[in-house]
């Protein structure tokens, strides 16, 4: 007697006896038509390049968030792993939680290296320190956490102005470099 039951269990052991009648017609119905063309297996397709209108990139490091990065518009660069960005806005987390805020006009970000370009109109500031940094090319190792900025830069504080040229920094330690001809400008401070 055939219940609802055993009709589970009928209609799959159906299928699977009469596989080899009903294969045949859905093997030649299911297959492409047209020929293959080996050329186009090796092909080298440009499958890397795209063009994207309002970008956020945000990177972590053992599960803190050490950088974030957002764009106006993004496209690819030369390799993979390189995107070209308009009207960057960049906040560098420290390992504290200090926010350093960036600004610039163009950027290159390499991925492979962690190295964050920033060209013309670079603004940075740190709102703990009450200091901004301006200059027109500005390099951040996030690997090294070491920023340079190898043409003219001039920073204003609380209280100071410097200017000059070729600056480190290591945001790790707080500590800057600055060569070149360097003018300093202090106000607030008494001779001694």
């Amino acid at each position: 007697m055939i219940t609802r039951r055993n009709l589970v269990w009928f209609i799959p052991l159906l299928l699977f006896l009469t596989f080899p009648l009903w294969r045949p017609p859905v093997a030649s119905f299911l297959s492409p038509r047209g020929g293959y063309d080996p050329s186009l297996a090796n092909r080298k397709l440009d499958a890397h390049n795209f063009n994207m209108d309002k970008v956020h990139i945000s990177q972590s490091e053992h599960g803190k968030k050490t950088l974030e990065i957002k764009a106006k518009r993004a496209f690819t660069g030369k390799s993979v792993d390189e995107y070209h960005m308009e009207e960057v806005d960049a906040v560098i987390i420290g390992s504290n939680g200090e926010k350093t805020y960036v600004t610039a006009r163009k950027g290159i970000f390499n991925k492979l290296t962690n190295l964050l370009t920033l060209i013309d109109d670079v603004v940075v500031m740190k709102p703990k320190d009450k200091s901004e940094l301006y200059t027109d090319l500005l390099t951040y190792n996030n690997n090294t956490h070491m920023a340079y900025s190898p043409g003219k830069t001039q920073i204003i504080g609380k209280g100071f102005e410097i200017r000059g040229r070729n600056l480190h920094v290591n945001t790790l330690t707080e500590s800057y470099d600055l060569d070149g001809r360097v003018r300093c400008k202090l106000t607030g401070f008494s001779s001694p």
